[in-house]
């Protein structure tokens, strides 16, 4: 496996966990403002989980 895969597949498992964690908040029963701000915080942190790991994606293949 080369990296490109290696790094997509790392990607996609991540982006599909996020994905499945969202839906887990949706359906979790608790009251909207509560679940709008656990899902604020979420993808807040995910767009910095993100952001960090595209910076290092560039700089190994730049």
């Amino acid at each position: 496996m080369n990296r490109k895969s290696a790094g997509g597949m790392l990607l996609s498992f991540t982006l599909g966990g996020l994905l499945g964690a969202g839906v887990a908040l949706l359906l979790a029963p608790r009251s909207g403002e509560k679940t709008r701000r656990k899902i604020l915080t979420a993808l807040d942190d995910a767009k910095e989980g993100i952001s960090g790991y595209a910076g290092r994606v560039k700089a190994r293949f730049v």
